[in-house]
């Protein structure tokens, strides 16, 4: 349901968040409210359907003027063709300068180990995180990395799983986020994260651990109601007994005097006696083509991409794909893009906090952002990466993000990057007001805006509202006079601020 201004402001001026934190602006600098409140009656859900607009709202961490045009020019299908490949898109501008910000991405256990600089390793981890979903070229590509690191869920915080993300993040996430599934679940079951994460570590013969065996089949493969019984949770758990970390090297092995020989049956199949890791990787083979998992996986998609509660026909759509492509994931993601399901869903889907502020900066074309001054930002927005404790991993509907308090805090983060208040981030406004021209009129200016943050047309009434704020109801707008260009960027808030932004 879209969101209305009054819903922003129902608590009055007052409850507005201090922004101090996360931005700069001095001490108890705090957001001004605007005037006005302007009642939306119009939201993404209203508009004519994009599908140029409507896919780079979807599958990247939001549009661009220029990504916009370049996929108007190119067509939807040879985008699509270009970014399921990932490999064949030139990234090394993005690359080479996260590798010479954040240096501890490259490290292996030992060499993190030594450094001995846990804050340093996560505020690394997630600024390189940020600043690749804002300005990689490999938009599907960075959306489909934090897709699978909330499918397959590893909180930061748990002890030695500190040191062991960055590698997982690298390894697993990086590595496979566009192979099959079965190829990331393999990898993901071999990372020492996940095994520190979830107790496999120390499971033995003597003590099986079931809490990783519990999880990968509630949670990563078939879903709570995909078959299985408690029983299957204990063989799996018997059958992943030895799979562990070795301290020295922080790297995966296998434990053969920790693990169970004896014989098994999950799910209905036999595992014979006297077998080792080869019965865990057949174990892995037969959870990903469980056709439980196919639903399980494209039901998860769909809601990502599609909407909270995905029809049928193209969860039914996903799930055929992953069978037939044995679990495909570019192939199962061309799928639901070019679903027709997925071509109605606009204004479906709420931005969440990470979602927000990455397409807040990319649409404002903000260039070389501070990765850590952004991070900041999705703290005060209750989305701080890879710090959700329990290994569902953060929710992906509305209901779990609207509420007073999101909805301020949203507000106050949008104009502190409107105002030029966050450290190390800002908004090219020289450039903004070249293209405007010398004496642009308050029409001019307002739809300048309004294209630059959300590329389409608003209803009459809503841009009839912005105007009556940027000229103070008809009084007047000179952007040469400091006083009414200080509006503009309260403009931009707004627009950051609209049910037209929030919703995609």
């Amino acid at each position: 349901m879209p969101l209305t201004r009054r819903e922003f402001f129902k608590a009055g001026g007052a409850a507005a968040l201090t922004l101090g934190i996360a931005c700069a602006g001095g001490k108890g600098t705090q957001a001004r409210t605007p005037r006005p409140v302007i009642r939306w009656r119009g939201s993404a859900a209203t508009v004519p359907i994009d599908p140029e607009l409507h896919l780079l709202r979807r599958a990247s961490f939001g549009p661009t003027r220029a990504e916009l045009a370049r996929v108007r020019r190119m067509g939807i299908e040879a985008w699509l063709d270009e970014q399921l490949d990932p490999d064949t898109i030139d990234d090394s501008a993005v690359e080479d300068r996260i590798a010479r910000r954040y240096e501890t991405l490259g490290m292996d256990p030992p060499e993190l180990q030594a450094l001995d600089d846990f804050i340093r390793i996560r505020r690394e981890l997630v600024g390189a995180t940020v600043e690749r979903a804002v300005y990689s070229r490999r938009q599907l590509f960075q959306v489909m990395v934090d897709y699978w690191s909330n499918h397959f869920s590893v909180y930061w915080g748990d002890g030695p799983v500190r040191i062991m993300k960055t590698v997982e993040d690298r390894d697993v996430m990086r590595t496979y986020a566009m192979t099959t599934f079965r190829q990331i679940l393999g990898a993901d079951a071999h990372s020492p994260a996940m095994l520190l994460y979830l107790d496999n570590a120390r499971s033995s013969a003597e003590a099986p651990n079931e809490n990783y065996a519990r999880e990968i089949m509630e949670l990563h493969t078939l879903g709570v109601e995909g078959g299985y019984t408690e029983q299957d949770v204990k063989e799996l758990a018997r059958i992943l007994t030895g799979w562990t970390v070795d301290r020295r090297t922080g790297t995966f092995t296998f434990a053969a005097r920790r693990h169970d020989w004896e014989a098994k049956t999950l799910l209905g199949r036999t595992f014979p006696a006297d077998r080792g890791l080869e019965e865990g990787e057949e174990a892995l083979d037969l959870l990903a083509q469980h056709p439980s998992t196919s639903r399980y996986v494209a039901h998860r998609l769909c809601v990502r991409f599609v909407a909270d509660d995905p029809p049928e026909g193209v969860v039914n759509a996903a799930a055929q794909t992953f069978r037939d492509t044995d679990g495909n994931i570019p192939a199962t993601l061309r799928t639901i893009f070019t679903h027709a399901d997925f071509q109605a869903s606009v204004g479906q889907k709420l931005r969440r906090p990470f979602d927000y502020v990455a397409a807040a900066a990319r649409t404002l074309e903000i260039p070389n952002a501070s990765g850590n001054t952004l991070a900041r930002a999705l703290r005060l927005l209750d989305q701080s990466l890879f710090d959700w404790p329990t290994p569902d991993g953060y929710p992906d509907d509305a209901a779990s993000w609207i509420n007073t308090n999101a909805l301020l805090a949203r507000w106050n983060i949008a104009l502190a990057l409107a105002e030029g208040r966050a450290r190390g981030v800002s908004i090219p406004w020289t450039t903004f007001r070249a293209e405007l021209g010398d004496s642009p009129t308050a029409e001019e200016t307002l739809d300048f805006f309004i294209d630059l943050v959300l590329h389409h047309a608003i209803d009459s009434d809503d841009r009839a509202q912005l105007l009556a704020y940027l000229t103070h109801d008809g009084q007047g707008f000179d952007i040469n006079d400091p006083e009414h260009a200080r509006r503009v960027p309260e403009l931009v808030a707004l627009l950051l601020a609209s049910p037209y932004f929030q919703w995609r």
